[in-house]
C-alpha cells in the first residue's frame, strides 16, 4: 500500500482515487504532517495506521485546504490531531453542517459511494487551530509553509515544504482532467495568480486536489488553460456578446474532458460571472 503512495524520501501521496481527493503527507523529523483527508474512513485508518508503523512517527497535524468534503470527510482519523485551516474554510465548513452536509444529504452520498462502507459512521469533526492568511510549521531544520490564496474557493490554501520541495495545491490544481471551478467564492483570477506563485517557487513535486503527482509542465498546461478562457471570454464581454454565445464559443476551448458536461458548464458561468462584473 504505502510503496506506490511514496513520492519522494518523506512524502506520501494517496492520488489512485481511492479517497476521491487526493491526501499527502510529509515527513518531518519528529513527526508525520497529513494534508486533506478525502473521503474513504476506513482506507485512510489503514494509511495512518501503516505510516505510522513504517515511519516510527505519530500524525501530529493535519492541514485542510479547503472545505469541500472530498477532502475534508475522513477528518475523524485525525480528531486526536491539531487540524489546521484558514478561518474562512472553518466558517464554510459550519455553513454546510447547517446548510448542506444534512443527514438526508450524507445518506444519499454513502449510498452513491463506489465502496458503501467508505463513509460509513461518519463524523464531521472541524478545524481546532485557525490562521487568516499564513501560517508556518517548524521541526528542527523543516518547515511547511501554508498560505490561503483563494482560486478554487475563497479559502483555498495550499502547503509548500522547501526542504522537500513538494507543494500540496489542494483544487487549485487538476492535473489530466477538467477542472471544478463552480464554487459560488470561486475567483479565476485569484486562481491564475495562485498558479503563477505555485510556478515561482523551487517545487519538485506537486500534489494536485484530483490526479497523479505533476511537475511544473501540468501547471503550465492548466495556467496556460485559464489564460485562454479569459482572453476569450474578457474580448467578447467586451464586444457585448450574450452570455450564451460566450459560454458556448468557451466550451470549444480544447482541454481535458470534464467527468460531468455539466460541471464544466458551472465552471464556465462562473468564471464568466467574475470577468462580467469586473468588466
Amino acid at each position: 500500500m504505502l510503496d506506490e503512495m511514496k513520492i519522494s524520501e518523506n512524502v506520501y501521496a494517496i492520488t489512485n482515487g481511492k479517497t476521491i481527493g487526493n491526501v499527502a503527507a510529509y515527513v518531518l523529523p519528529t513527526k508525520i504532517v497529513v494534508v486533506d483527508t478525502g473521503m474513504n474512513i476506513p482506507y485512510l485508518e489503514a494509511f495512518r495506521e501503516k505510516i505510522e508503523k513504517k515511519e516510527g512517527k505519530k500524525v501530529e497535524q493535519l492541514i485542510l485546504t479547503h472545505y469541500h468534503g472530498d477532502h475534508i470527510f475522513g477528518n475523524q482519523v485525525f480528531k486526536d490531531c491539531e487540524i489546521i485551516a484558514c478561518n474562512n474554510v472553518n466558517e464554510r465548513m459550519k455553513e454546510s453542517l447547517e446548510n448542506e452536509w444534512t443527514e438526508e444529504k450524507l445518506e444519499e452520498w454513502k449510498k452513491s459511494a463506489e465502496d458503501p462502507s467508505a463513509l460509513e459512521g461518519l463524523e464531521i469533526v472541524l478545524p481546532n487551530k485557525l490562521f487568516d492568511d499564513e501560517f508556518e510549521i517548524t521541526d528542527n531544520d523543516f518547515s511547511i509553509q501554508i498560505e490561503r490564496t483563494g482560486g478554487h474557493t475563497e479559502g483555498s490554501t495550499y502547503t509548500y515544504s522547501p526542504n522537500l520541495k513538494t507543494l500540496v495545491a489542494g483544487d487549485n490544481l487538476f492535473v489530466n482532467r477538467y477542472p471544478w471551478g463552480g464554487d459560488k467564492t470561486a475567483d479565476p483570477d485569484k486562481w491564475i495568480e495562485t498558479l503563477k506563485k505555485y510556478l515561482a517557487l523551487d517545487v519538485e513535486y506537486y500534489v494536485a486536489g484530483h490526479g497523479p503527482i505533476a511537475g511544473t509542465d501540468e501547471v503550465q498546461e492548466f495556467l496556460d488553460y485559464i489564460l485562454e478562457v479569459k482572453e476569450l471570454m474578457q474580448k467578447m464581454i467586451a464586444d457585448n456578446k450574450s452570455e450564451e454565445s460566450i459560454l458556448k464559443k468557451s466550451n470549444k476551448i480544447k482541454y481535458y474532458p470534464p467527468t460531468r458536461e455539466e460541471s464544466k458548464q458551472m465552471t464556465l458561468k462562473r468564471w464568466y460571472q467574475v470577468w462580467k462584473e469586473k468588466s
